[in-house]
């Protein structure tokens, strides 16, 4: 394995070189850290951003939530995405838009994990849903730091997976000595976001070295992979993650059960007008406004 080099997250972190968040995005993360912030002032704020105002609405209304009628007030959709996802959704706002034709369909690929982790969450009746939700939305984070802050080193990365056909992950290993795992992990910290977050984002890959949020971990490892297998959008790996034995028994699912799952997270899909053209191969469609 290649020596890390110890300058390697100062190159990462380096705030000079991260995406300058928008000023009225910074208003509504500074608003939404107080305890009792206002919903009409968040959602008057979110409203004047459209890329923004179309993530929350679409989150939204995606079929996970199994809304009778089609939210149209984001300050309705404020109310039900809860405080984390809306930080979730504006911070990697920041970080896809800034990378989005390096890593064409990253972000599809989150939201689809954020989507399949909530209906998971909800089946396994944990309460942390809205958490599990924004740890999937933001898990493979770090794989764009990598991609804006080592040019060089992403290259060689991409060039062994394909050469070696071995994971991403293994390349990252390998070239740079620092996965894009613990890279989120070093964002989640920057952004102060809560530990079972952080927990997800750093074990997404492997849930079962995952202590205290070990279920919650694993709930996104498998959404990651379902994602993956069935084909919605490319994460930038081109190979499906091994399924992680100590992850999939903290689940404690049958065979069987995964069955009825996948059948269910088709007819989500199928019904999201994000994810729907994956199932439907209009995979081309390009991706205006995430």
């Amino acid at each position: 394995m290649k020596p890390a080099d110890p300058k390697i997250k100062d190159r990462l972190l380096n705030v000079k070189d991260l995406p300058t968040i928008p000023v009225i995005h910074s208003r509504i993360l500074k608003l939404i850290e107080g305890a009792n912030y206002s919903v009409d002032e968040v959602s008057a704020l979110i409203e004047r951003d459209q890329v923004l105002s179309t993530k929350v609405l679409k989150l939204v209304n995606s079929p996970f939530y199994g809304l009778y009628s089609e939210v149209a007030a984001v300050r309705s959709a404020v109310v039900l995405l809860g405080t984390n996802l809306i930080r979730g959704l504006i911070l990697s706002t920041a970080l896809f838009d800034t990378i989005d034709k390096k890593l064409p369909g990253l972000w599809d690929h989150s939201y689809c994990c954020s989507v399949i982790a909530g209906f998971l969450a909800q089946r396994f009746g944990l309460t942390a849903v809205e958490e599990i939700m924004t740890g999937a939305l933001l898990h493979d984070i770090g794989k764009i730091l990598i991609k804006k802050q080592l040019e060089a080193e992403s290259a060689e990365i991409e060039r062994t997976v394909q050469s070696r056909g071995i994971t991403m992950i293994d390349a990252e290993r390998k070239i740079i000595d620092i996965t894009h795992e613990k890279v989120g992990l070093w964002l989640a910290e920057k952004w102060n976001f809560p530990r079972i977050i952080k927990n997800i984002i750093e074990y997404h890959h492997a849930p079962g070295l995952c202590g205290t949020h070990l279920k919650q971990a694993a709930i996104v490892h498998l959404s990651d992979i379902i994602a993956k297998g069935i084909g919605v959008s490319y994460s930038g790996d081109p190979f499906i993650p091994v399924l992680d034995d100590k992850g999939w028994k903290a689940l404690g699912l049958a065979e069987s059960d995964l069955v009825d799952i996948l059948v269910e997270i088709m007819d989500i899909i199928q019904a999201d007008k994000v994810l729907s053209k994956y199932i439907s191969g209009d995979r081309d469609e390009t991706r205006k406004d995430g």
